[in-house]
């Protein structure tokens, strides 16, 4: 997979550029790396024939995950220019950490070897810690990257152990060789705690009790990632595995998932009303949405995997204008909270347009992707005759729109002597490039599903 390589060969020498404090190559520098990475990818341009002995494999459904991870990172990249906490001499250092971590991520969408996958949950979580307390001065961020390696650690040490077992059970660690294999209760006991490893990562309850501190103390930036980019990679590695192993998970698993994402969705949105923190409520917000994800994964197969894939699409667009929203809020009102949105459209009309855009689609409002996107797996729920869960889940759906629209209606509150502030026309750019997609997708989801299907 030259992908890989090739961001390991940029992200080596963004650090060196930083170190030479070379600030204005970077980022060219690294968007250049990630499009002729993306180009290698689409095109299938490959070092070897097989890449690394079978540990790892790029199947359709990986290739397809990695490609919205680069395109998604092409659009976060120009963004770094805005985290200005040093005089921006860090630029290299978070560039540098963001890249390899791409390196973790495809690696976690494409591995047959659980070592593999072990290793690239590691690689994105050493750089996400750090990220996670980038701006060393504020005390938020300091707890944020503490919190997030504790519970970091708690996944990882969970994961460990469950592969460890998964080794014992059957007797190898490649989910390719998975053949006349007898599973016993030992290997149903590992699943479920490789599941459980997977869980931390996405923030599915009840392994969230730290996501809100996290994303509220890290730099707003770099919260996005970790909302978008960090699980996309969960969410195609516990794909994977499941359908990977679809032989040896035993049917009660199934049932685990769907009382796991009904739990998610009910919690999520019972603390996501009180807050008033604009990061909090998003973390909340994406503890909901990760609930209605694992819907999908019930009776999930390669044939309508493109449905999961769908909705992290829609949730990733909705996500970056939200928290890249909240950033620039953040720099002229010097706090996340819900009231520093407040005649925010009296302010910078264009901003509070694109919000208000994404915030719809996170809640499901027809047009948008958000919508499509919960179309499409509560239709495949009520297929697959999980009628009850369906019901529930359109219950708390229209629950969410409540704190959603709370956040708009602050946003158009008039108010007198408002001051008129603007972005650069780079980020309004990118902006319209993501509210486009946002609306096309939702309008027009053929755009995107015959290419996912």
């Amino acid at each position: 997979m030259l992908s890989i390589v090739i961001l390991t060969i940029v992200a080596t020498i963004t650090l060196y550029l930083g170190f030479q404090k070379q600030r204005g190559l970077i980022i060219p520098f690294g968007l250049l790396g990630l499009i002729f990475s993306l180009f290698c990818l689409v095109n299938n341009v490959q070092l070897w024939n097989e890449w690394m002995q079978g540990l790892m494999s790029v199947d359709s459904i990986s290739k397809t995950i990695s490609i919205i991870i680069l395109v998604a990172a092409i659009f976060i990249l120009p963004f770094f220019n805005l985290f200005n906490k040093r005089g921006n001499e860090e630029v290299g250092d978070v560039t540098g950490l963001f890249l390899f971590s791409l390196v973790g991520i495809i690696m976690m969408v494409s591995y047959r070897d659980m070592i593999i996958l072990f290793l690239g949950v590691e690689i994105v979580s050493i750089a996400m810690y750090i990220l996670a307390g980038a701006d060393r001065r504020k005390l938020s961020s300091n707890e944020a990257s503490l919190k997030y390696f504790i519970m970091g650690a708690f996944g990882s040490a969970i994961l460990l152990f469950g592969i460890a077992l998964f080794y014992v059970s059957t007797g190898t660690m490649n989910l390719d060789k998975l053949t006349n294999i007898n599973f016993s209760s030992l290997s149903q006991l590992s699943v479920l705690i490789i599941f459980c490893g997977l869980a931390f990562k996405v923030a599915l309850v009840p392994f969230h009790f730290w996501a809100p501190d996290v994303y509220e103390g890290t730099p707003t930036i770099y919260t996005g990632i970790m909302a978008t980019i960090v699980k996309i990679g969960a969410f195609g590695a516990m794909y994977q595995f499941i359908t990977l192993g679809s032989g040896f998970i035993p049917s009660w698993m199934f049932w685990l998932i769907s009382f796991i994402a009904l739990a998610s969705m009910l919690l999520g949105n019972i603390m996501a009303l009180g807050q008033t923190s604009m990061k909090r409520l998003l973390a909340y917000s994406s503890i909901v949405q990760a609930g209605f994800i694992v819907i999908g994964f019930i009776n999930i197969t390669p044939q309508n995997a493109w449905q999961v894939i769908y909705y992290l699409v829609a949730y990733t667009l909705a996500s970056l204008v939200c928290f890249f929203s909240i950033h620039f809020i953040e720099e002229q009102k010097g706090t996340d909270q819900i009231s520093a949105a407040e005649n925010l459209y009296s302010e910078n009309p264009f901003l509070a347009i694109v919000f208000s855009i994404a915030l719809i689609s996170l809640g499901g409002i027809p047009l948008t992707a958000g919508f499509m996107a919960k179309f499409f797996i509560l239709n495949n729920a009520a297929y697959n005759n999980s009628i009850t869960l369906v019901v529930i889940a359109l219950v708390l759906a229209v629950v969410s729109m409540y704190y959603y629209f709370r956040l708009i209606n602050m946003m158009f509150t008039n108010k007198i002597n408002a001051i008129n502030w603007k972005i650069g026309w780079m980020y309004q750019f990118l902006f319209v490039i993501l509210s486009v997609l946002t609306i096309a997708f939702g309008t027009m989801p053929a755009l995107i599903v015959d290419w996912l299907k």
